[in-house]
């Protein structure tokens, strides 16, 4: 073996390892937050991260503990993940993972799943402690609700629910949080606006590759 191939393969080792790390790195984010470990949340990003989601936009922090405040107020949703892909450039790294947001509750005593398909984007930065997260933003697909008995109906005004917000990806979602006196954006991002996602998207390979 050459020491061309010997410095490809070390290297393709390295980039490998910093994949799973990354990975498991969302994978626990996710969990930690299900499971209440509010100081682990935090611990996942770096101190200047932005986090966005449906119902909060701000700082690590501020998120454990308004998360922490949601789930004392009786939603209490859990959060499957599954990362499709990390894109490392050096120190920093690109991650992409396909997720749900199951939450299960009551309406006028008939009980109801509710799920909202999204996918997870954040930035991630190689610090002196392992990667970390640097940002944390869905992209909103679509949403479900069911009955947890088969033979219910939901009771469901769907007027109610296209008056949370006109956005079709993220409707039942925002409804659904709206209940709970959550207000959620009308521009968050979501596959029913295609140039918005695109732009992102840009904007996520240019911090990539540094030029952001």
């Amino acid at each position: 073996m050459t020491g061309t191939e010997v410095s490809a393969s070390a290297g393709d080792l390295a980039l490998a390892v910093d994949k799973l790390q990354i990975f498991e790195l969302v994978q626990l984010e996710r969990l930690w937050r299900d499971l209440g470990e509010w100081d682990k949340v935090v611990g996942a990003y770096t101190e200047d991260a932005i986090i966005r989601t449906s119902w909060f936009h701000g700082n690590p922090e501020d998120f454990a503990a308004g998360s922490k405040l949601m789930a004392e107020r009786g939603r209490h949703s859990k959060h499957p993940i599954w990362p499709v892909y990390a894109r490392v450039n050096g120190d920093r790294a690109l991650v992409e993972s396909r997720s749900q947001i199951q939450n299960r509750s009551e309406i006028d005593g008939v009980g109801v799943d509710t799920i909202q398909y999204v996918r997870f984007v954040s930035r991630v930065r190689r610090t002196p402690d392992g990667w970390r997260l640097v940002t944390f933003e869905g992209i909103y697909e679509k949403g479900t609700i069911a009955p947890v008995n088969p033979g219910d109906t939901v009771p469901v005004d769907f007027a109610e629910v296209t008056a949370a917000t006109p956005r079709t990806s993220y409707q039942l979602h925002a409804w659904a949080i709206s209940r709970r006196g959550y207000s959620v954006p009308d521009d968050l991002l979501g596959d029913d606006e295609p140039e918005q996602v695109r732009e992102f998207y840009a904007a996520e390979e240019a911090w990539l590759l540094g030029r952001g």
